[in-house]
C-alpha cells in the first residue's frame, strides 16, 4: 500500500549540503535529500576550449551553477508523490528549460512559493496605464521558487533533480 508523502527542503542560499525535513514523522518512507553545486569553467584540452563542471567553492557575477539534489527513500515503505520545493537562490536568474527529474512533475513559482504551475501556465498582472489589469506570463527570470513532485520512491531507491542559475 502507498501513503502520500511529502518533503520539503530548506531554503537553498548557501553551497553547503541541504537535509529535508520530511513530514509526517509517523509515515513509513524517510526522504533525505542532499544537495551538491558545481560551476562551469572554461579549460583548455587538446588545444580547445571545453566547458567543465567543478565544485562551487565560490561564485562571483555571470557564473552558471548546477545544482544537483540527491534523494533516497532510507524508510521500508514506498513514498509517494513526495515533494521537493527548492528556491532559486537570490541573486540568481534561473536558467530557461534547465529543471530535470526523471518520474517527476516539475513546477515553477513566481511569488516566493506560495502557488506553482507549469511554466505556460505560469502568469502575473500587470497594471496598464489606462488602470487595466492584464496577465502575462512568468519567464524563467520570475521564477522565485521550483518544485519536484515524484510519483513513487521505493525503499532504498534514490534519484537525483536538478536545475541551473546564472549569478546576476
Amino acid at each position: 500500500m502507498k501513503k502520500s508523502f511529502r518533503c520539503v527542503t530548506a531554503p537553498l542560499l548557501s553551497l553547503a549540503v541541504l537535509a529535508a525535513t520530511c513530514l509526517p514523522a509517523w509515515a513509513k518512507p524517510n526522504i533525505s535529500v542532499s544537495i551538491t553545486t558545481e560551476k562551469e569553467v572554461v579549460v583548455m584540452e587538446q588545444g580547445k576550449k571545453v566547458v567543465k563542471k567543478v565544485p562551487a567553492k565560490a561564485a562571483t557575477s555571470g557564473d552558471v551553477l548546477h545544482y544537483t539534489l540527491t534523494y533516497v527513500n532510507k524508510g521500508n515503505e514506498p513514498a509517494a508523490n513526495a515533494v521537493i520545493n527548492n528556491p532559486v537562490p537570490k541573486g540568481t536568474v534561473y536558467v530557461a528549460n534547465s529543471a530535470t527529474g526523471t518520474n517527476t512533475e516539475i513546477t515553477f513559482s513566481n511569488d516566493g512559493g506560495k502557488t506553482y504551475a507549469p511554466p505556460v501556465k505560469l502568469t502575473y498582472e500587470v497594471k496598464l496605464p489606462s488602470g487595466e489589469m492584464e496577465k502575462r506570463i512568468s519567464t524563467p527570470s520570475d521564477y522565485t521558487n521550483i518544485r519536484w513532485t515524484i510519483k513513487s520512491i521505493a525503499p532504498s531507491a534514490t534519484g537525483t533533480v536538478g536545475f541551473m542559475v546564472h549569478i546576476k
